[in-house]
């Protein structure tokens, strides 16, 4: 009798640790420190920035982490804020501008928001680098101006920013600023003038810095003048730099 004929053995393919990793590993991105607009917040900053359509035009290279103002607005929201985000948009202000009567003027609580920045990169970093927006903008170029921050960021993004104008922020030296930054300008912005984010921009000396302009007002911007997203190459820049820093 002959005997039965047996099946060769079947292989089922191993798959190594490794392989796995690299299968689910997450595509390299930058981290970025988002610090939102004068007397809105970490929520509506996240709204703005899906309005724009950030997420779709930059998840490939960045991810973008906002946090909140320490303080409560000392004014309720703008009303354009309201309009579009309901009458119970949370209002937090970075700082609270005020005027003495000897024309000198004072950020009452800045502080506190560097200080705030300093937790945020103890307890969430390490961050690649920051971004702002509006008053935002203006706290993140002090952050960048100030040493024991300054280290802690790659490079800037301010967006619709202004040069600090307080007693408190004199001693401020952009021009020590090294790193690269990028400046966004909207043409058609009433709220902080084509002049007053040229004031900021003037104020650095550093050669990495650029600037970028879009035809829209006070807000988020999808893409640039020229209609390409308007942070998309100096993203993918910064991303190759620090990529390129490993090897």
């Amino acid at each position: 009798m002959r005997a039965p004929t047996r099946a060769p053995p079947t292989t089922t393919p191993t798959t190594t640790c490794a392989t796995r990793d690299a299968a689910t590993a997450e595509p390299p991105r930058l981290k970025i420190l988002s610090l939102h607009g004068f007397r809105t917040s970490r929520e509506i900053f996240d709204a703005q920035a899906r309005v724009a359509r950030w997420r779709e035009d930059y998840e490939d290279v960045a991810r973008f982490h906002a946090i909140d103002a320490p303080h409560e607005g000392a004014g309720a929201a703008t009303a354009e804020v309201r309009a579009f985000f309901g009458e119970d948009a949370r209002s937090r202000e970075w700082w609270n501008a005020t005027t003495g009567r000897d024309g000198k003027t004072t950020y009452r609580g800045i502080e506190a928001s560097l200080r705030e920045i300093e937790r945020a990169c103890e307890e969430d970093g390490p961050y690649d680098g920051v971004l702002g927006f509006s008053q935002g903008a203006t706290l993140a170029a002090i952050a960048l101006a100030t040493p024991e921050l300054a280290e802690r960021f790659a490079f800037g993004i301010l967006v619709s920013g202004m040069r600090a104008r307080a007693e408190e922020t004199k001693g401020c030296d952009y021009g020590a600023i090294a790193v690269p930054t990028l400046h966004v300008v909207g043409l058609k912005d009433d709220v902080m003038p084509k002049a007053m984010s040229a004031g900021l921009y003037d104020a650095m000396t550093s050669s990495e810095r650029t600037r970028e302009t879009h035809d829209g007002g006070h807000r988020l911007p999808r893409v640039n003048v020229d209609g390409t997203p308007i942070l998309r190459d100096f993203l993918a820049a910064r991303l190759a730099a620090r990529e390129n820093s490993k090897l």
